[in-house]
């Protein structure tokens, strides 16, 4: 028997562990290295995720008050056009047509 078949014998009987396509005896110097690099690998893939999901969260949360912003400004806008058309219906005047032309534009009349 040569010392070949003795290491695969060796290997035959002792546990191996699989990293991608590289087969490893399990509780051996390499295996340790590479749950090793593993461990940080997954460590750093998660902290990247947590990264990435809080910025998503800040940036949710600035678009939201964009957003609020937003709807607050046309809710003045549309206050300050109800009191403009209602002063022109007051004086008895038509709209400027470019107004109404705008209004039409924006499906309000």
């Amino acid at each position: 028997m040569s010392a070949n078949d003795s290491k695969r014998e060796d290997v035959s009987k002792c546990k191996v562990a699989r990293f991608g396509n590289k087969k490893v005896i399990k509780y051996s110097d390499e295996y340790h290295h590479q749950r090793t690099k593993n461990n940080e690998s997954v460590k750093n893939s998660r902290l990247k995720a947590k990264e990435r999901q809080k910025q998503t969260e800040s940036r949710m949360n600035k678009l939201a008050e964009d957003n609020r912003v937003l709807t607050e400004r046309v809710d003045t806008l549309m206050k300050e056009l109800q009191v403009l058309q209602s002063l022109y219906k007051e004086l008895g005047q038509e709209l400027p047509a470019d107004a109404v032309q705008a209004l039409k534009q924006i499906n309000i009349q």
